[in-house]
């Protein structure tokens, strides 16, 4: 099978996971409780997180059944040799039990480590459903999106996310984010990281810095900002993206210089 038919496969598995994931995810969400609890600081999980992840898991083993699984709530199973996926089923979770909705499903799949070949953000209570492929562009329910051509900070709408659950760094982010702050025009969060950098894609923002992600966060969306003409990088060139940490900073590609200037000095 050739690339182009294994990437096409692919991402047809991961439209389906994401809108089964999204229709469970919106039932459980109209239940008079939801139970929550505390994985680590700020850090939280719901059992409807732990569901949602199983139908995704199931969907994908349907169809490959060797392809490794990379899951924010199941961890990680299986031999990368013919892919692996990379999960977060509820990117908000805060979002999804306060009733907020700029919550999403993730899902992106790739062959080689930090370079995702599909990626699909589905944000269920607004109707969105965000996808790319490699080499294929990337679509908002069906139509073909775009970065924004802001190319002056001064104009720029910037997503910057405090590291909420490493106080210790609250210092050096605010210090930078102060930089931004005064050279951009106003500043936004949403509190989903795949939601933040689809919008980037679509043209709604311009550029987003983040420290501490984990690659479930943001693979998904990595590969839609791309597919868009947008950029994604390590906000420190020292400390490339790992799976348990991501320090980020994206944008429409036009400011991208402008941002690391900024972070990094």
């Amino acid at each position: 099978m050739t690339e182009k038919n294994l990437i096409a496969q692919h991402l047809e598995t991961a439209l389906k996971a994401a809108k089964l994931a999204g229709a469970y995810i919106l039932e459980e969400g109209s239940k008079d409780h939801i139970a929550v609890r505390s994985k680590h600081t700020n850090d939280f999980v719901t059992d409807t997180d732990k569901g949602a992840e199983e139908r995704i898991i199931s969907v994908i083993k349907e169809s490959f059944p060797n392809d490794a699984i990379f899951g924010e709530e199941t961890g990680k199973e299986g031999n990368q040799k013919t892919g692996r996926w990379i999960i977060d089923p509820i990117d908000g979770t805060t979002n999804f039990f306060r009733s907020l909705p700029n919550y999403t499903v993730s899902i992106a799949w790739e062959l080689e480590p930090f370079k995702p070949l599909v990626g699909v953000v589905y944000n269920p209570r607004q109707g969105e459903l965000f996808w790319a492929s490699k080499g294929k562009g990337s679509f908002l329910n069906g139509k073909a999106i775009s970065v924004s051509s802001v190319s002056h900070m001064e104009r720029a709408l910037l997503v910057c996310v405090p590291p909420h659950r490493r106080h210790d760094l609250a210092e050096q982010y605010f210090a930078r984010a102060k930089q931004l702050f005064l050279s951009c025009s106003d500043f936004r969060s949403y509190g989903s990281c795949a939601l933040e950098l689809s919008y980037i894609a679509a043209g709604r923002l311009d550029g987003y810095y983040e420290l501490c992600l984990g690659y479930y966060d943001m693979a998904a969306g990595m590969l839609i900002v791309q597919e868009a003409g947008g950029m994604v990088e390590s906000a420190d060139p020292a400390r490339p993206f790992e799976d348990t940490r991501c320090d980020l900073v994206a944008s429409n590609g036009l400011i991208q210089h402008q941002i690391l200037h900024m972070v990094q000095s």
